[in-house]
């Protein structure tokens, strides 16, 4: 099962945490993010691949006539891989044009003050569409002054051992690099196949020969390794296979 990214633009604090709550009511593993302002938004939805937009419109009230959330998606529209993104506008202007579902190509729109259970039938729909993650994703590292730029689709597996990392790829060589925590390099890739299936390891699903259930362990293909599924993580990888 593959997590879903939500990104949830709202300048007004205490609504951005409501709308956090309402999309973790309907999907408790989405990874939802979070801006309250342009800048921050566009950096986001940059660094990491986004399945659904929750945009207010009116984005800073400071400024009359606002519509910096409208600007915002025209740009968003404009990225190959979110030409068709499921956008969903929270805000307490009305379109009496359909512009937002016309030009913007926006899957709903729901007024402030809103009511949850509109927001949660959305989100609900909206999680339904996937945007495509980059084919050639690539992993940065560094050593010794040397940046090693490395195509996700040529690792095999990495872990960590004595706070090295290895980095196994599909040549059969390695690359040992200064410690990274998974999480940070599964969140850098921002790629689909990557699974972290314990602490201080990351498989690439495209490589998995098998899924030993009893004795926690996958084994890989291409080259010959095992590798541990950790106890806390069982439950993860099981729903990952559908097992």
């Amino acid at each position: 099962m593959v997590e879903k990214t939500v990104l949830i633009i709202e300048d007004h604090p205490a609504q951005r945490e409501m709308l956090k709550k309402l999309v973790l009511e309907v999907d408790g593993t989405a990874i939802v993010h979070e801006a309250g302002d342009l800048s921050t938004a566009y950096t986001i939805l940059m660094e990491k691949t986004i399945d659904v937009f929750l945009i207010d419109i009116i984005l800073d009230t400071s400024v009359p006539g606002d519509t910096s959330g409208i600007r915002l998606v025209k740009r968003i529209r404009e990225i190959p891989k979110y030409m068709f993104t499921p956008v969903l506008f929270i805000t307490s202007l009305e379109d009496n044009t359909g512009y937002a579902y016309k030009d913007l190509n926006c899957l709903g729109y729901v007024e402030k003050p809103f009511l949850p259970d509109r927001v949660r039938q959305l989100v609900k729909k909206a999680l339904n569409f996937s945007t495509a993650k980059e084919q050639d994703a690539v992993l940065c590292f560094r050593k010794d002054g040397v940046l090693y730029p490395i195509k996700v689709r040529d690792i095999v597996y990495m872990d960590s051992y004595n706070h090295v990392f290895t980095v196994h790829l599909l040549n059969g060589s390695t690359l040992t690099v200064p410690y990274r925590s998974c999480k940070q390099l599964i969140d850098e890739a921002d790629a689909d196949c990557l699974l972290q299936c314990n602490r201080s390891a990351i498989v690439n699903k495209d490589y998995v020969e098998n899924i030993d259930i009893a004795n926690r362990y996958i084994t890989m293909k291409e080259i010959p390794a095992k590798v541990e599924i950790g106890i806390t993580f069982k439950k993860k990888v099981l729903a990952e296979y559908g097992l």
